[in-house]
């Protein structure tokens, strides 16, 4: 249980709450968007949490961790953009919204916990 740590389940309450929060003002279609774009950020944003907790934990690969993070990111949304958008499976808009708004209030979350755990010390990268 210890893997799936704070960021884990911030972030999956973050997108919870959002969710829920907009979920009485969307219609149908918007619904469909929103739920694909939080459901991408979230599974974006674990994804590279995991993969990259390592890289965080030294020193010498932390700038490559930057990187690789923002490269990971970009290409999502290029992805996504490509595969929910221009195939009309989601309206942009709201599908647009959802994916950039909570990739930067996770990506917020994200440093707010890592800052935590670098001030606590002891705590091992990934938690």
């Amino acid at each position: 249980m210890r893997r799936f740590g704070t960021y884990p389940r911030t972030a999956t309450a973050i997108v919870a709450v959002a969710m829920l929060a907009a979920w009485p003002f969307l219609a149908g279609g918007a619904r469909a968007a929103v739920f694909g774009g939080a459901l991408l950020a979230l599974a974006t944003q674990l994804a590279a949490h995991f993969l990259l907790g390592r890289w965080r934990a030294r020193a010498d690969r932390f700038m490559a961790a930057i990187l690789a993070g923002f490269g990971l990111r970009v290409a999502v949304v290029v992805a996504g953009v490509t595969v929910f958008t221009l195939t009309g499976w989601a309206g942009p808009v709201p599908f647009l919204l959802s994916l950039g708004g909570l990739l930067i209030a996770l990506l917020v979350a994200e440093s707010v916990v890592e800052h935590r755990r670098i001030r606590a010390g002891a705590v091992p990268a990934g938690s």
